[in-house]
């Protein structure tokens, strides 16, 4: 479909503009409508509706409170997901998806998202309740280990409820990637392709979860524009970030942003449960805007820190990949190829890199494997 565009309607520069302003328009709304809400007093109008409904049980009131919320959130921002993600997608050429095909996924991630964000807000409140002082604490623990599980349990669990697996046959490329794996120490479960080409011209690969459900994933859209050579050169560079054990490093790095986001909620609660119509209790679930920004809040800050350190890993595992296999062209087309079918702006303005590319962009990649020969 895409190679039939013309090239105008081809712009990686472009298209990253309009994405972007979509997933700016899109925070604006994550930001107004709750501090609106919040500031306005209709957070406490809403407890004292849900408190009568539910029989002034806090912790079912906040569950209600999240899921109505959140419901009515995704509402609004409706028309502009559908927009980004499958109007702008098929005009750029690299949506393979009918509307309904979107509309059966969106409906899956509103899905997943509301029974996580019940789990969560239930925790927090439960733990508000039993003790007020440590409860940041607490969360901090128990979200911290969920994170960890959520980490395991992806490939296994959470993808499959969006896309479609199936091992990948027997040959040439499988013996390449176990042979790879064996040499470098790095356990996998199987190796599978991922059945994104119903979906998206897009490519991608990764080395998923870890330990026991720790498993090769290649999107058939991947094999059909790359060789073998460009393929095991890209699942060498994902298997790099285990063997420099990159991904516990990650999660270190979301525990501390947990403990950030934990903190700063408790703050925030201490200082303002008795304003906007808040009852001064610290489960008062009217409080639940104030939560969401504080989170927002601690995530805006932390991302430019998080993608800096991401970029310096991403560029180790290239490293990696090089030395291991000794592809260092293999390597450069891959990105190339990479960067042409998922129509990627090889060079991003250096704001937009340093604050929202967890990965360097193509062009520092090329050019630092190029200069290391």
């Amino acid at each position: 479909m895409s190679a039939n565009l013309p090239q105008s309607h081809r712009d990686p520069k472009r298209y990253e503009r309009i994405k972007l302003a979509f997933g700016l328009a899109n925070l604006l709304i994550y930001v107004l409508i709750p501090a609106v809400v919040l500031l306005s007093g209709f957070s406490a109008s809403m407890r004292d509706w849900i408190s009568d409904w539910t029989g002034g049980y806090v912790i079912l009131g906040a569950v209600v409170y999240i899921v109505i919320g959140s419901a009515i959130l995704e509402l609004i921002t409706l028309p502009l997901g559908y927009v980004s993600g499958h109007v702008i997608e098929q005009r750029y050429g690299l949506n393979r998806r009918s509307v309904s095909g979107w509309a059966i996924d969106w409906l899956k991630g509103l899905g997943l998202q509301t029974v996580l964000l019940a789990v969560f807000v239930g925790c927090i409140y439960a733990l508000l309740a039993v003790d007020p002082d440590l409860w940041w604490i607490w969360a901090w623990l128990v979200f911290s280990l969920i994170s960890i599980f959520m980490a395991a349990i992806a490939p296994v669990v959470l993808m499959p409820i969006f896309f479609k697996f199936e091992p990948l046959p027997d040959g040439e490329l499988k013996d390449r990637l176990f042979r790879l794996s064996e040499t470098l120490g790095t356990f996998v479960q199987g190796a599978y392709i991922w059945k994104l080409g119903d979906r998206t011209e897009k490519a991608n690969a990764a080395l998923a979860g870890w330990g026991k459900t720790r498993r090769i994933i290649i999107s058939d859209t991947l094999i059909e524009s790359h060789n073998p050579d460009e393929i095991e050169v890209i699942i060498a560079h994902e298997m790099g970030h285990h063997v420099n054990g990159d991904i516990w490093r990650g999660i270190v790095i979301q525990i501390a942003i947990i403990f950030v986001s934990m903190w700063g909620i408790d703050l925030a609660l201490a200082a303002w449960s008795g304003s906007f119509g808040l009852n001064g209790s610290l489960d008062d679930f009217a409080n639940l805007p104030l939560l969401a920004l504080i989170s927002t809040a601690v995530g805006l800050v932390a991302l430019p820190l998080a993608n800096a350190y991401s970029r310096h890993r991403e560029t180790a595992a290239d490293d990696f990949a090089i030395e291991v296999t000794g592809m260092r062209s293999e390597f450069i087309s891959a990105m190339e190829k990479l960067a042409k079918r998922n129509l990627s702006n090889a060079e991003p303005h250096p704001l937009i890199e340093t604050i929202l590319h967890s990965h360097p962009s193509v062009s520092r990649r090329i050019a630092r494997a190029r200069g290391s020969d």
